[in-house]
Protein backbone atom coordinates (compact mmCIF):
# COMPACT_ATOMS: atom_id res chain seq x y z
CA UNK A 1 0.00 0.00 0.00
CA UNK A 2 3.09 2.37 0.67
CA UNK A 3 3.49 2.29 -2.88
CA UNK A 4 0.11 3.85 -3.51
CA UNK A 5 1.52 7.13 -2.44
CA UNK A 6 3.92 7.21 -4.86
CA UNK A 7 1.97 5.89 -8.08
CA UNK A 8 1.05 9.78 -9.83
CA UNK A 9 5.05 10.34 -9.62
CA UNK A 10 5.99 7.20 -11.19
CA UNK A 11 3.16 7.59 -14.08
CA UNK A 12 4.20 11.23 -14.84
CA UNK A 13 7.62 11.90 -13.58
CA UNK A 14 8.87 11.87 -17.63
CA UNK A 15 6.38 14.65 -18.53
CA UNK A 16 6.27 17.31 -15.10
CA UNK A 17 6.46 20.65 -16.00
CA UNK A 18 6.12 20.15 -19.82
CA UNK A 19 3.71 22.28 -20.35
CA UNK A 20 2.93 20.18 -23.51
CA UNK A 21 2.02 16.98 -25.17
CA UNK A 22 3.16 14.77 -27.73
CA UNK A 23 0.80 13.19 -30.57
CA UNK A 24 1.32 10.21 -32.78
CA UNK A 25 4.16 11.96 -35.11
CA UNK A 26 6.09 12.85 -31.93
CA UNK A 27 5.47 16.83 -32.76
CA UNK A 28 5.76 19.04 -29.69
CA UNK A 29 2.78 21.13 -28.50
CA UNK A 30 2.28 23.60 -26.09
CA UNK A 31 -0.99 23.39 -24.78
CA UNK A 32 -3.21 25.36 -25.82
CA UNK A 33 -5.89 27.55 -23.88
CA UNK A 34 -9.02 25.58 -25.27
CA UNK A 35 -7.51 22.31 -24.48
CA UNK A 36 -6.90 23.72 -20.77
CA UNK A 37 -11.05 24.46 -20.89
CA UNK A 38 -11.26 20.85 -21.80
CA UNK A 39 -9.24 19.70 -19.26
CA UNK A 40 -11.14 21.57 -16.85
CA UNK A 41 -14.37 20.71 -18.34
CA UNK A 42 -13.90 16.87 -18.21
CA UNK A 43 -12.30 17.26 -14.35
CA UNK A 44 -14.80 19.27 -12.75
CA UNK A 45 -17.33 18.44 -10.45
CA UNK A 46 -17.65 16.48 -6.82
CA UNK A 47 -15.65 13.55 -6.14
CA UNK A 48 -16.07 11.31 -2.84
CA UNK A 49 -13.36 8.76 -2.18
CA UNK A 50 -10.29 7.69 -0.10
CA UNK A 51 -7.17 10.16 1.36
CA UNK A 52 -4.11 8.47 2.19
CA UNK A 53 -1.42 9.65 4.81
CA UNK A 54 1.67 7.96 6.47
CA UNK A 55 1.38 6.99 10.21
CA UNK A 56 3.97 5.60 12.59
CA UNK A 57 2.64 2.18 14.12
CA UNK A 58 5.21 1.18 17.18
CA UNK A 59 3.11 -2.04 17.58
CA UNK A 60 3.41 -3.12 13.55
CA UNK A 61 6.12 -1.53 11.98
CA UNK A 62 5.00 -2.71 8.77
CA UNK A 63 1.67 -0.87 9.61
CA UNK A 64 2.56 2.68 8.05
CA UNK A 65 -0.50 3.88 5.96
CA UNK A 66 -3.80 5.15 6.89
CA UNK A 67 -7.15 5.92 5.07
CA UNK A 68 -9.83 8.32 5.84
CA UNK A 69 -13.09 8.90 3.91
CA UNK A 70 -12.83 11.87 1.70
CA UNK A 71 -14.88 14.30 -0.18
CA UNK A 72 -14.35 16.91 -2.86
CA UNK A 73 -14.72 19.19 -5.59
CA UNK A 74 -13.01 20.84 -9.00
CA UNK A 75 -15.17 23.89 -9.90
CA UNK A 76 -14.80 26.04 -12.95
CA UNK A 77 -12.49 28.34 -11.71
CA UNK A 78 -9.94 25.89 -11.56
CA UNK A 79 -10.04 25.11 -7.91
CA UNK A 80 -9.89 22.02 -5.88
CA UNK A 81 -11.70 22.31 -2.41
CA UNK A 82 -12.42 20.26 0.45
CA UNK A 83 -14.62 21.81 3.03
CA UNK A 84 -13.37 20.13 5.86
CA UNK A 85 -9.56 18.82 5.60
CA UNK A 86 -9.30 16.63 9.00
CA UNK A 87 -6.08 17.20 10.74
CA UNK A 88 -5.76 13.72 11.50
CA UNK A 89 -3.23 13.47 8.77
CA UNK A 90 -0.59 15.29 11.23
CA UNK A 91 -1.86 14.06 14.39
CA UNK A 92 0.93 11.88 14.36
CA UNK A 93 3.66 13.72 13.79
CA UNK A 94 2.96 16.28 16.68
CA UNK A 95 5.38 15.47 20.13
CA UNK A 96 3.62 18.28 22.16
CA UNK A 97 1.04 16.23 23.99
CA UNK A 98 -0.72 19.44 24.62
CA UNK A 99 -0.49 20.84 21.27
CA UNK A 100 -1.30 17.25 19.69
CA UNK A 101 -4.72 17.65 21.99
CA UNK A 102 -5.75 20.62 20.89
CA UNK A 103 -5.33 19.78 17.12
CA UNK A 104 -7.52 17.01 17.86
CA UNK A 105 -10.17 19.35 19.62
CA UNK A 106 -10.17 21.74 16.72
CA UNK A 107 -12.85 21.79 13.95
CA UNK A 108 -11.71 20.51 10.31
CA UNK A 109 -11.04 23.51 8.29
CA UNK A 110 -11.61 24.00 4.39
CA UNK A 111 -8.45 23.01 1.88
CA UNK A 112 -8.29 24.85 -1.49
CA UNK A 113 -6.03 24.87 -4.25
CA UNK A 114 -5.92 25.83 -7.68
CA UNK A 115 -5.40 23.45 -10.56
CA UNK A 116 -2.90 24.24 -13.34
CA UNK A 117 -3.33 21.97 -16.22
CA UNK A 118 -0.32 21.02 -18.60
CA UNK A 119 -1.09 17.97 -20.09
CA UNK A 120 -3.74 16.65 -21.80
CA UNK A 121 -2.62 12.67 -22.54
CA UNK A 122 -3.11 11.95 -20.05
CA UNK A 123 -5.13 15.09 -17.77
CA UNK A 124 -2.02 16.00 -15.78
CA UNK A 125 -2.11 19.12 -13.30
CA UNK A 126 -0.29 20.51 -10.54
CA UNK A 127 -1.34 21.27 -7.75
CA UNK A 128 -0.67 25.26 -5.40
CA UNK A 129 -2.61 24.33 -2.14
CA UNK A 130 -3.07 27.26 0.17
CA UNK A 131 -2.42 26.33 3.67
CA UNK A 132 -5.23 25.11 6.05
CA UNK A 133 -5.65 27.16 8.72
CA UNK A 134 -7.11 25.54 12.47
CA UNK A 135 -8.30 27.82 14.76
CA UNK A 136 -7.07 25.71 18.30
CA UNK A 137 -6.77 26.23 21.95
CA UNK A 138 -3.43 25.68 23.28
CA UNK A 139 -1.64 27.21 26.31
CA UNK A 140 -4.53 29.38 27.53
CA UNK A 141 -4.81 30.94 24.14
CA UNK A 142 -6.41 30.98 21.32
CA UNK A 143 -3.95 30.14 18.10
CA UNK A 144 -3.77 29.97 14.52
CA UNK A 145 -2.16 26.30 13.57
CA UNK A 146 -1.68 26.34 9.64
CA UNK A 147 -0.53 23.29 7.95
CA UNK A 148 1.67 24.38 5.07
CA UNK A 149 2.41 22.00 1.79
CA UNK A 150 5.22 22.73 -0.43
CA UNK A 151 4.53 24.43 -3.87
CA UNK A 152 6.16 24.83 -7.00
CA UNK A 153 6.97 21.24 -6.55
CA UNK A 154 7.39 18.00 -9.00
CA UNK A 155 5.50 16.01 -6.50
CA UNK A 156 2.40 18.83 -5.90
CA UNK A 157 0.37 17.37 -9.06
CA UNK A 158 -2.57 14.88 -9.76
CA UNK A 159 -3.60 12.54 -12.91
CA UNK A 160 -7.49 12.45 -14.14
CA UNK A 161 -8.37 9.34 -16.22
CA UNK A 162 -10.98 9.96 -18.77
CA UNK A 163 -12.19 6.74 -19.58
CA UNK A 164 -12.28 5.42 -15.57
CA UNK A 165 -13.74 8.73 -14.21
CA UNK A 166 -10.62 8.31 -11.62
CA UNK A 167 -8.99 11.24 -10.01
CA UNK A 168 -5.41 10.87 -8.04
CA UNK A 169 -4.03 13.63 -6.57
CA UNK A 170 -0.46 14.29 -4.56
CA UNK A 171 0.25 16.99 -1.62
CA UNK A 172 3.34 17.25 -0.13
CA UNK A 173 3.00 18.70 3.45
CA UNK A 174 5.91 21.00 4.52
CA UNK A 175 4.93 21.90 8.56
CA UNK A 176 2.54 22.43 11.03
CA UNK A 177 2.94 26.51 11.95
CA UNK A 178 1.40 28.88 14.90
CA UNK A 179 -0.10 32.29 14.54
CA UNK A 180 2.44 34.14 12.23
CA UNK A 181 5.57 32.12 12.97
CA UNK A 182 6.40 30.42 9.88
CA UNK A 183 10.46 29.86 11.27
CA UNK A 184 9.59 26.46 13.56
CA UNK A 185 7.55 24.14 12.38
CA UNK A 186 5.82 21.88 15.19
CA UNK A 187 5.56 18.85 12.84
CA UNK A 188 8.85 16.11 13.09
CA UNK A 189 9.67 13.31 10.63
CA UNK A 190 8.72 10.10 11.03
CA UNK A 191 11.11 7.19 11.25
CA UNK A 192 9.54 6.50 7.22
CA UNK A 193 10.68 9.64 6.03
CA UNK A 194 13.94 10.50 4.30
CA UNK A 195 13.26 14.78 5.17
CA UNK A 196 10.06 17.04 7.28
CA UNK A 197 7.70 16.34 3.74
CA UNK A 198 5.25 13.87 3.76
CA UNK A 199 2.70 12.88 1.16
CA UNK A 200 -1.13 13.39 1.08
CA UNK A 201 -2.86 11.38 -1.73
CA UNK A 202 -6.25 11.51 -2.57
CA UNK A 203 -8.21 8.82 -4.98
CA UNK A 204 -10.90 7.59 -5.99
CA UNK A 205 -9.85 4.72 -6.93
CA UNK A 206 -11.18 1.79 -5.41
CA UNK A 207 -8.50 0.55 -3.33
CA UNK A 208 -10.19 -2.67 -2.03
CA UNK A 209 -9.30 -4.42 -5.82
Amino acid sequence: MRKFLFIIICCVSATWLTSCYYDSEDEYHEITPQEIGQCLTAVKGNYSGKLLFEVNNPKDRSDYLDTLDIAWSVTADTMFNVKEFPQAVILDRIMDPELKEAMEQAAPAPLLARLAFYQIKPISFMVYPASVVYSIEYKGGTHKASLAFWINTSSSYGLYDTTNKTFQMQLIGAGLYLDDNMSHSYLVNNEYDDNASFPIVFTNVNLSK
